[in-house]
């Protein structure tokens, strides 16, 4: 414990989920939290915000913030304890990703005034990151295997700092500030504040331990070439300690390239079922560890699995030798490279991208030496991340999910698990992409994603800035494309249209899937609202199972 100087944090971006959860994670740890938002703010971080007292205004403004500014220089300052939270000047602004710009009002009045100005991974380094520092990595995957690996070193006791751009459940924070040696981040390969600042977010964060699922090219409207991409994670690799420990998917895309330069310890996961999985072994013939998911039975909301590991016959060797010179000993051991049961777990959680979470949060636990047993309990308890498959509503029949899937690669998946957990039921889609699935260069990535749908709609999209040399598609140009794979995709600007079409047309037996980053315009909390008007499902109510 040390007495810091009480510090003020102002955020710019302040309702982005990372931004929200870390303004409150600064508040309970004794920082006095202000922030501002380019336009009014939606449910559901208003209504975070405000549960957690943090105030706010809209739009940007240099005045507001100068009455900020004047009315902190001028008061006192009384020191709190803070857990040891290494803490400098009396006033920081933090700005999030998108609102980077020199023509942000709030920005050039921060540097007219020589006021410190940081974006949020840095603040992240300085505050959050710890000795023990475990990111996780990669394509996909990232939130949710983040928010698991977090759960499971908690229920060990580690009680770790956390950060990652969603709110698990359980915990209903996106981000922690605690006294350990431990901390679990989610890393993004994502520019840290373009264009003054490209390195990738995961740059600030210094992995020890590390987990990634793959490489795929993504966020073309930034990496404008696939070895662009690619060399980010290689870079990232590159820079892990020779006493660190990589957790790999095995047949992650292009992740044979990026684990060349390895030079700590890596061991493998994979997700797939028991044929893939071996079929995966036999193919890539991995001289480390693999642990995978086995024997996997779906009992409606509830999913069983095994996690097996498979141990090359050139570890058990070398094991056996450095154990043992009996040769029945040895001979036992060698004819032990079977897919060995590790444990018997059960999952609330929807999908089989979900179960590849678990097996790489489950595999770097395991690692880290957690007893199978408290992993078991912890695995069943932990309810999910907010918007990542999230049921907001059910009744009579008609399911209503919010979902994170913001590109074609996260849509493919989850429509596989929304088909897979509701086979019996018409799925509805509104799909919203972000930037990143708005170039032109990624709509081949469209083709049969939602072919199992009974009706996609393409809402009116959030606005970006234009970026030279970028090329987005319109709404009504990704409604166009789709339909050379689909039937029935529909662009509706108009979101009250879309409702009345719901109200005329939905009946039992159907779920309604809002797949996407942003928040539709409110459009989640309307259907829910307006749900028991709704013949077909009357007195729809809120459902806290996820």
């Amino acid at each position: 414990m040390t007495l810091p100087i009480k510090k003020h944090l102002h955020f710019i971006g302040i309702s982005g989920t990372a931004m929200a959860s870390l303004a409150r994670a600064f508040k309970v740890a004794g920082f006095k939290i202000t922030g501002s938002e380019a336009e009014h703010v939606f449910p559901p971080m208003s209504e975070y915000l405000k549960k957690n007292k943090i105030k706010y205004y809209s739009p940007f403004s240099r005045e507001k913030l100068d009455k900020i500014v004047r009315h902190k220089t001028t008061g006192s300052f009384v020191p709190r304890i803070c857990s040891g939270l290494r803490m400098t000047l009396p006033l920081e602004i933090v700005i999030g990703n998108a609102h980077y710009s020199d023509q942000n009002p709030e920005v050039v009045y921060a540097r007219e005034n020589k006021i410190e100005l940081e974006h949020f991974p840095r603040l992240i380094e300085k505050y959050l990151i710890k000795k023990n520092s475990v990111v996780v990595a990669g394509t996909y995957g990232k939130t949710s295997a983040t928010a698991m690996l977090a759960w499971l070193l908690d229920k060990v006791g580690k009680k770790p700092n956390y950060m990652l751009g969603g709110i698990p459940i359980n915990w209903g924070h996106g981000a922690r500030l605690t006294n350990t040696n431990w901390s679990v981040v989610e890393g993004d390969e994502y520019p840290a504040a373009s264009p003054w600042d490209f390195s990738p977010k995961f740059n600030f964060y210094h992995p020890k331990f590390l987990i990634i699922s793959s490489a795929g090219w993504d966020h073309m409207d930034i990496f404008k070439t696939k070895k662009s991409y690619v060399d980010v994670f290689k870079k990232l690799v590159a820079r892990m300690p020779k006493n660190g420990l990589i957790v790999a998917k095995l047949d992650g895309e292009n992740l044979k390239e990026v684990l060349k330069s390895a030079k700590c310890r890596v061991v493998f996961y994979a997700g797939c079922h028991s044929e893939q999985a071996e079929s995966c072994i036999s193919t890539t013939k991995p001289r480390d560890p693999v642990y995978f998911v086995d024997d996997v039975r779906v009992k409606g909301k509830i999913t069983e699995f095994n996690l097996k590991k498979y141990t090359p016959c050139n570890v058990i060797l070398a094991k056996a030798r450095i154990s043992t010179t009996d040769n029945k000993t040895q001979d036992s051991r060698l004819r032990g490279n079977d897919n060995i049961i590790i444990g018997k777990f059960q999952t609330q959680l929807l999908g089989g991208f979900n179960l590849e979470n678990w097996a790489a949060a489950l595999t770097m636990a395991i690692e880290l030496g957690v007893p199978i047993k408290i992993l078991q309990k912890a695995v069943a308890d932990f309810r999910g991340v907010k918007r990542r498959l999230e049921i907001r509503a059910v009744e009579n029949g008609v399911i209503i999910i919010d979902d994170f899937a913001h590109n074609p690669s996260k849509a493919r998946q989850s429509m596989i698990a929304l088909k897979k957990h509701f086979p019996n039921k018409k799925i509805f889609i509104i799909f919203e992409p972000n930037r990143g699935g708005r170039s032109i260069k990624c709509l081949k990535l469209y083709n049969n994603i939602f072919k199992s749908a009974e009706k996609i709609f393409i809402p009116k999209l959030s606005e970006y800035k234009k970026k030279k040399g970028v090329i987005d598609v319109s709404g009504e140009e990704l409604a166009q494309y789709l339909r050379k794979t689909h039937t029935n995709v529909v662009y509706e600007r108009n979101n009250e249209k879309i409702l009345s079409w719901f109200k005329s047309h939905v009946k039992s037996d159907a779920v309604i899937a809002f797949l996407g980053s942003r928040d539709f315009g409110g459009m989640i909390e309307k259907v829910i609202k307006s749900c028991n008007k709704w013949s077909p499902c009357l007195h729809l109510k809120q459902v806290n199972q996820r």
